[in-house]
């Protein structure tokens, strides 16, 4: 009897969600059943990454892995493909070339055949396919952006939520128009001020009247009627891209210059 302690690892991103039926959580769960079957192997813990990209490690179902590894819990981890484990092939090479013998880990990627307790070819060639699944997410990353600035070029408004003032057409949820209801409100703020009253007497008045404020549930603030005013896309125009990722690997916010 073999005394390995597995850990499944499944990982489902929303680029992958296109191809429901070949990236599911089910099918990577039935073919690591299947393995593990065929290999008399028991599953000691699986570990679900739902709606992380491969191109970042901080998803906590894999740092829990990382942990129990760490723990003692877990010496063999598989996956469905190298691509589940991770699509940063450095970050992938780490863990495949480094860690995981560093911690005397098996780690099997069923569909790339890798087994790191085998000595073939098949692992030999782990780099290479970490670096193919690397290429296709910046591909994948370019091919979004580039649909999404054609979009804003044709005017079509991306945001998640319609300005205060505004909705969504019903049938066409990248097109603004006037609501009837809350652009009365942003007049009366517009009017006003422009009749000289300070930003501080409008929050007032729109509190004491009972007025909704844009967050639906709080008061009106000093904040809210300010980013209002200054807000040009009450002028008729619509500004977007104003934030963007550092790279199709790091996904942290920044503002566009």
């Amino acid at each position: 009897m073999n005394s390995f302690k597995v850990g499944a690892y499944i990982r489902l991103s929303k680029e992958d969600e296109k191809n429901k039926e070949s990236e599911s959580i089910t099918n990577q769960r039935y073919l690591i059943c299947e393995y593990l079957s065929h290999h008399d192997l028991t599953l000691e813990k699986e570990y679900i990454d739902d709606g992380y990209s491969g191109t970042t490690f901080d998803r906590p179902g894999f740092i829990s892995l990382i942990n129990d590894i760490e723990d003692g819990k877990i010496n063999m981890v598989i996956t469905k493909d190298l691509s589940r484990l991770g699509r940063n092939y450095i970050k992938s090479g780490y863990y495949i070339e480094e860690y995981f013998p560093l911690k005397k880990v098996r780690y099997v990627s069923i569909l790339d055949n890798i087994d790191t307790i085998r000595n073939d070819s098949n692992n030999d060639i782990a780099p290479f396919k970490s670096l193919f699944n690397d290429m296709v997410s910046k591909d994948t990353s370019k091919k979004i952006k580039s649909i999404l600035e054609s979009k804003k070029r044709n005017g079509l408004y991306l945001g998640a939520i319609a300005p205060y003032g505004y909705k969504k057409k019903n049938k066409d949820k990248h097109k603004l128009i006037i609501d009837p209801k809350t652009s009365k409100i942003v007049r009366k703020i517009f009017s006003d001020f422009l009749d000289g009253k300070s930003i501080n007497e409008i929050v007032n008045y729109l509190n004491v009247h009972s007025i909704e404020s844009p967050s639906k549930t709080g008061l009106w603030s000093y904040i809210s009627v300010y980013n209002i005013l200054k807000n040009k896309v009450y002028t008729g125009v619509t500004i977007q891209n104003v934030w963007t990722n550092i790279s199709y690997k790091n996904k942290t916010r920044i503002k566009r210059e």
